[in-house]
């Protein structure tokens, strides 16, 4: 009798025992399978990988397939120009029943690069335009490529410098180069270069983002870019809009 009753007292304690190693492993599960779904999910845009994929666009020549391969599908499409945002990514965990969560998304955190491509009737790219966000001072680039060049050409985009309320510091016809500044100071500037059919604009602004001056130039410079897209996507010869 006292041996049947030691076997029964024995018998919660395995269960108890049994049912702690259940939930060992449960967690254990939950922790394995939350970090392998992070390190798949959640992402880090670095500078050097989105200029890695820019230095194979070659305006004038590469194709909206081309684009697709080096960016994705997940673009946002208005008339011929195509908008990718690239951003940093953390994974975010809204609620857990079981070993499996029920809604796990991954959200962005941290704006890296956005990027606009134009293309023309052959679906080729004849404008890139990229803003970047990872270091002061933070340089954007925009290229266009131009059906036809004039005289005129430089001095249509000098005008839009001045209407942008740019100073012009260096106009050099013969070197197709413009340098345009803010306020005078040279380390905030705008580089106009035209090479044979391309246009090619670099911004440069070395203001902390939640500055006041980091805002003004960059006014600046989207009302300077919108009156050059916007005369480049029609004719060359036609001045900016004011």
């Amino acid at each position: 009798m006292l041996q049947l009753g030691t076997k029964k007292a024995e018998i919660p304690r395995c269960s108890q025992r049994m049912e702690e190693s259940k939930n060992r492993l449960y967690w254990c599960f939950v922790v394995a399978f939350l970090f392998t779904l992070g390190c798949t999910t959640a992402q880090s845009i670095s500078e050097e990988a989105v200029q890695e994929k820019l230095a194979k666009i070659q305006v004038g020549f590469t194709t909206k397939r081309e684009i697709e391969n080096l960016f994705g599908k997940a673009h946002i499409t208005e008339n011929s120009r195509w908008s990718y945002s690239l951003s940093d990514a953390a994974l975010e965990i809204s609620q857990i029943r079981g070993p499996i969560p029920i809604t796990v998304t991954s959200t962005p955190t941290n704006t890296r690069a956005l990027i606009g491509v134009r293309f023309n009737e052959n679906e080729t790219v004849s404008g890139l335009e990229i803003a970047r966000f990872f270091n002061i001072p933070y340089t954007n680039d925009y290229s266009y490529f131009l059906d036809r060049i004039t005289d005129r050409t430089l001095e249509s985009a000098m005008r839009a410098g001045e209407m942008s309320n740019f100073r012009v510091a260096e106009f050099d016809k013969s070197a197709g180069k413009l340098l345009l500044v803010y306020d005078g100071a040279n380390d905030a500037r705008v580089v106009v270069k035209l090479e044979k059919q391309i246009l090619h604009i670099t911004s440069i602004n070395p203001y902390d983002r939640v500055s006041n001056e980091y805002r003004v130039f960059r006014r600046r410079e989207t009302q300077f870019i919108e009156r050059i897209s916007a005369s480049t996507d029609t004719d060359v010869n036609t001045h900016p809009r004011p």
